[in-house]
């Protein structure tokens, strides 16, 4: 899966699972924009350098919608093109239904839906320019397939995510542009740090929780030409979860 000659921009790249694909990606070959709200983004292109890989980190706000232009403009300015885009950056907290606040339902649909739309709107706007297609990977979830308690406005934004993924494949495949979601389950990250390890065992068919750089191998698959006939399509890895 040989990315040399592509220009990746993967949102939410600090850490976890956006990290890991960033450093995927560069492994693969490919020029990295990493974006973040942290400076620890900072921190994980100087690693892809050390390596000797290609990448420029850029600080953004994801619910700052003008943001989303201005890093694919630096993308463009700073490689001369993009060829893929990863829409990670994400953010979860359960909460009843009934005691859900505006403030909050906007806080999380800002990051997970919103800025998910305006960044793909972004990297298509900037894949354009180099006139020869791309792939978009929209993070999702499970829970953007399937229903949990608490989780009501999450996953209502990564079901959003998911028919997102395919509205779009069906618009842009005639420009060569991909579009595909991928759905995580439990993933050892920062995010799932809260739940229990042994009942996030037992829900997974295979006995244990995913790994982020298993995920971000998905990634560069979906980035390379190995998924070239690939789009509009929901990528699952949750060890079996979802078939129970």
């Amino acid at each position: 899966m040989d990315l040399a000659d592509r220009v990746a921009l993967v949102t939410g790249a600090s850490r976890g699972i956006g990290r890991a694909a960033a450093e995927a990606l560069a492994a693969a070959g490919a020029s990295v924009v990493l974006t973040a709200r942290s400076a620890d983004g900072e921190e994980a292109a100087a690693g892809i350098r050390a390596r000797g890989g290609q990448a420029h980190f850029i600080r953004q706000d994801v619910t700052d919608v003008a943001s989303s232009a201005r890093v694919a403009d630096e993308a463009l300015q700073r490689f001369g093109r993009l060829d893929v885009f990863v829409a990670n950056a994400g953010v979860s907290f359960s909460k009843p239904t009934a005691e859900m606040s505006l403030a909050e339902f906007r806080s999380l649909l800002d990051v997970n839906l919103k800025a998910v739309f305006f960044g793909l709107q972004a990297a298509v706007r900037a894949m354009r320019a180099g006139a020869r297609g791309g792939s978009a990977i929209l993070m999702s979830s499970i829970m953007g397939k399937i229903g949990a308690p608490g989780y009501a406005h999450y996953t209502a934004a990564k079901g959003g995510v998911r028919l997102m993924a395919k509205a779009a494949a069906l618009e842009l495949g005639p420009e060569k542009i991909r579009v595909n979601s991928i759905h995580p389950g439990f993933v050892r990250t920062e995010m799932t740090a809260a739940f229990p390890e042994p009942y996030m065992k037992s829900l997974v068919p295979m006995g244990r929780i995913g790994e982020a750089d298993e995920i971000a191998r998905a990634v560069v698959f979906l980035a390379s030409d190995r998924s070239r006939f690939m789009t509009g399509a929901e990528l699952v890895l949750d060890g079996g979860l979802i078939t129970r």
